[in-house]
This record gives structure tokens, C-alpha cells and sequence, in this order.
């Protein structure tokens, strides 16, 4: 009788829709924490609305569509979900969406954006539906607030909060990887590459998601290049560009070759990397770089060039460190 087969085939169907989800799912997060095929993992969310999931599943997949947009360099696009993924956050008391839209406000250089995530949080705590428990959750985004703090030029404050959460002793492996990825990258700008190389020693990377390998390999490049082991940064920074699956890393990593080059006093491949890195299709962040290859041009002779490349801090990271620097040179450049 066609009437029975077509209610077993619906009894089947709703069996298995579930398992289909959470099988799907699981395999989309493969996609953008692991093998860093975001295109797939925007793909597969796509396939899993069709089975029409529960509201928490949909949640989740907004989530991750703005990490895969995020991480491929359609920033317009991440931000504007972003936006959506922090009212939400809130309203759900889910730290898990505040730290993704933390993380897409960061790599976009909206640094304040990403700090009033954080401001106003109706509760301490987050829902229990994450891998992650609720304190970790929390401390996770508050530990990416400290990249926020420190392009904005407020690396003391950055510190004391790296500090605190350091104090808390998580027992969370990725949290505590994170933090010394956090501190290695704070320790190098002040100077303290000894601290920061012992900091770096210690981290192990396979605790952290692979697609933020490259980074861990960029970070050890600023802490030697400090030390002024600059065969050595170069190759650690050569690793990360070999291990860079975001459009982000890409670029970062091109920059670091500039700055390693220009430490070397080789302005002219400086400036190649440099050059390199400002054409790549991602444009957010990045200005210290920007600041560093005008610097460049300037050493080069090349003052009309070095301008440009000051007016695309403006441009590209206006809220930065670095744009208020560049308008400085900007000015004096004036007179």
C-alpha cells in the first residue's frame, strides 16, 4: 500500500534526521577548525538548515557561518553577522556567540566594537551547551579582548587582564595555550623575548585549533626577531605561511617576512613582502605593518609612496595604535 511506505519512509526519515545533524555538524566543524576548508563548512550549515534542526542547532550554525566568512576574508559580510551574533549572545547568556563575534570585530580592527561585546553581560555565566564549560567560555573571550586592548595602544591594560586570567589557573588546555600565545605576544613588544621565548616553549600547539597553528608560528618569529635571531624568525615565520589556512594568517604572515627583512636592513625585499601583503585581498588590521612598510619607503627615498602607505593605516585599521602614529607622520610630513 503506497500510504504505508510513505509513512515508514517518514518514520525513517525522523529517525535519522538527528543523527544526520549532529553527524553533519560535527563534520563542518572539521571543516573550519581543522582542515580550514570554510567554503565546505558554509556548504554543509547550508545542507543542515534543510533538515530543519532545533533553534540551538541553528544557533550554532550562524556561529560557525561567521567564523568560515571570517576566515576567508569576507569581512563586510562577517561583520554584519557579527553584529546579529552579539545581540544574541546576550540575550541567550551564551559566551560561546560573544567570543566569535569578539574574534570577527578583532580581525576587522573594530577593537572597541569588540571590547562592548563584553560590557553590559546580563549575566556571569554562559549556557552549558558548549563543549567548554561556562568559565571557560567567559575567559576565553576575555582573554581575545586583550588583542583588542593592545591595538588600541593599551598594552599595560592588556597585561594586567592576561595576568588575571593567568591567576585563575584554568585547567582547560586551550585556554591555557591561549594565554601563553597571549603572553608571547605581549613579552615581545615589551622587550621581554627571553620571558617571551620561554613563554612559546611551553605552548604546545596541538592543544590549540590547527587553523590558529600558523599563529603560534608568527609569535615565536616576533619573539626571535626581538632577539635579533633573524635567520631563525625567518623560518618560523616561513612555517606559518606554510601552515596559514585564513585569509588573515596569509597576510600576516607576509607582513612578518617585511619586517624581518626590514630588521635585516634589506629594504628592498622589505618592501616586496610589504607591498605583498597590502595588495592581499584581506584588509583589516595590519597597520603596524602598514606603518612599518611606510617607514620603509621613506628609508628608500621614496616619500610620496612611504604617505600612502601611512593613509592605509587610516584607511584599513583607523582605530588602531598605529592610525594615530601615521596621522602623526602624516602631519609632519605637512610641513
Amino acid at each position: 500500500m503506497p500510504w504505508l511506505a510513505l509513512v515508514l519512509f517518514l518514520v525513517v526519515l525522523l529517525l535519522l534526521r538527528q543523527p544526520a545533524i549532529a553527524v553533519l555538524f560535527e563534520l563542518a566543524e572539521d571543516c573550519s577548525f581543522d582542515w580550514g576548508t570554510y567554503r565546505a563548512t558554509l556548504r554543509i550549515t547550508r545542507a543542515i538548515e534543510l533538515l530543519r534542526p532545533d533553534a540551538l542547532m541553528r544557533r550554532s550554525l550562524r556561529q560557525l557561518r561567521v567564523h568560515a566568512l571570517e576566515a576567508l576574508g569576507d569581512t563586510p559580510r562577517a561583520v554584519e553577522a557579527a553584529r546579529h551574533l552579539a545581540d544574541e549572545a546576550r540575550s541567550a547568556d551564551d559566551w560561546g556567540l560573544a567570543n566569535t563575534a569578539i574574534n570577527t570585530f578583532i580581525n576587522a580592527g573594530l577593537y572597541r566594537e569588540a571590547l562592548e561585546v563584553e560590557r553590559g553581560w546580563p549575566h556571569p555565566e554562559t549556557s552549558p551547551s558548549h563543549p567548554l564549560g561556562p568559565d571557560e567560555q567567559r575567559d576565553l573571550a576575555r582573554l581575545n579582548l586583550c588583542e583588542a586592548l593592545y591595538n588600541l595602544g593599551e598594552w599595560d591594560a592588556a597585561s594586567e587582564r592576561l595576568r588575571a586570567l593567568e591567576e585563575a589557573h584554568a585547567d582547560e588546555p586551550l585556554l591555557r595555550h591561549a594565554l601563553l600565545l597571549q603572553r608571547g605576544w605581549i613579552l615581545a613588544h615589551d622587550g621581554h623575548a627571553e620571558e617571551g621565548l620561554a613563554a612559546m616553549d611551553r605552548l604546545r600547539r596541538d592543544e590549540l585549533p590547527r587553523v590558529y597553528w600558523s599563529e603560534v608560528a608568527f609569535t615565536r618569529a616576533a619573539v626571535l626577531l626581538v632577539l635579533q635571531r633573524h635567520d631563525e624568525a625567518e623560518k618560523a615565520a616561513r612555517e606559518g605561511l606554510s601552515l596559514a589556512r585564513r585569509a588573515a594568517s596569509l597576510r600576516n604572515g607576509l607582513f612578518m617576512l617585511g619586517l624581518i627583512s626590514l630588521a635585516r636592513g634589506r629594504l628592498e625585499e622589505a618592501s616586496r613582502h610589504f607591498e605583498a601583503g597590502a595588495a592581499h585581498p584581506y584588509k583589516g588590521q595590519g597597520g603596524s605593518a602598514l606603518l612599518a612598510w611606510g617607514e620603509c619607503l621613506e628609508k628608500l627615498g621614496q616619500g610620496a609612496r612611504a604617505r600612502g602607505a601611512w593613509r592605509l593605516v587610516l584607511e584599513r585599521d583607523p582605530q588602531s595604535a598605529a592610525a594615530r602614529e601615521a596621522a602623526s607622520r602624516l602631519e609632519q610630513a605637512a610641513h
